[in-house]
């Protein structure tokens, strides 16, 4: 059985009944041929395909395909990427991944406005997004300032540096520990297996994406 035509209905029902990154991901893919098809319409549905190449963009981030991301902002209507503000944010989010502008991400996420079916993702990459820093954060410091950990993690920097209960309670729950003396934090280490082997296939698919862009 076919899956139902791109339309505003079906993708809100997409977005609100897929469970996982990789289902949204998994099932908004199919879609890109007919919303590159309907691109070139009289009656494109300007707000159909915003919501729709948006919504793909973020299930990319979530699923931590950064290079297809940005590969995928190639692909859409141009013209439509330069004047949509959803699209815009995406090129926004894109510009703050690709340099490490943490506090940049969580700005963009937070502050810039998103249409109301995008929310839902929206709110999912930033907790994805944080938890992903959190263990990035424990691989790679013994210790490290209290403000430094919190614009790192989209947490307020002047309460973590002041010994916040609530913000330092973040952290704490994650293992993390304070020394009450120097006033550090000292991330829980992380010994993931599952983590390095997808760490190894990022790094194999940044070199194939060099060689596909040397190929181009």
């Amino acid at each position: 059985m076919s899956a139902p035509s791109l339309s505003q209905e079906q993708l809100a029902a997409v977005i609100s009944s897929a469970d996982t990154p990789s289902k949204l991901y998994g099932t908004l893919s199919p879609y890109e041929e007919e919303a590159y098809l309907l691109s070139f319409q009289d009656d494109r549905q300007a707000e159909l395909l915003s919501q729709y190449y948006a919504a793909y963009f973020l299930s990319h981030l979530l699923t931590d395909q950064i290079y297809e991301a940005r590969a995928l902002t190639k692909r859409m209507p141009q013209d439509l990427l330069q004047t949509d503000s959803s699209l815009q944010n995406c090129l926004a989010l894109l510009r703050a991944n690709w340099q490490h502008k943490h506090e940049l991400v969580y700005k963009t996420l937070r502050e810039l406005r998103w249409s109301e079916i995008l929310k839902p993702i929206v709110q999912s990459y930033d907790t994805y997004f944080q938890e992903k820093t959190l263990r990035e954060l424990s691989r790679t410091y013994e210790a490290i300032r209290p403000a430094t950990a919190a614009s790192y993690l989209g947490l307020d920097p002047e309460s973590t540096a002041r010994g916040d209960p609530a913000t330092i309670g973040k952290l704490t729950a994650h293992g993390w520990t304070r020394d009450e003396q120097t006033g550090l934090l000292h991330p829980k280490a992380i010994v993931d297996d599952s983590e390095k082997d997808a760490r190894s296939y990022n790094e194999l698919s940044e070199i194939m994406a060099l060689i596909g862009s040397r190929q181009g």
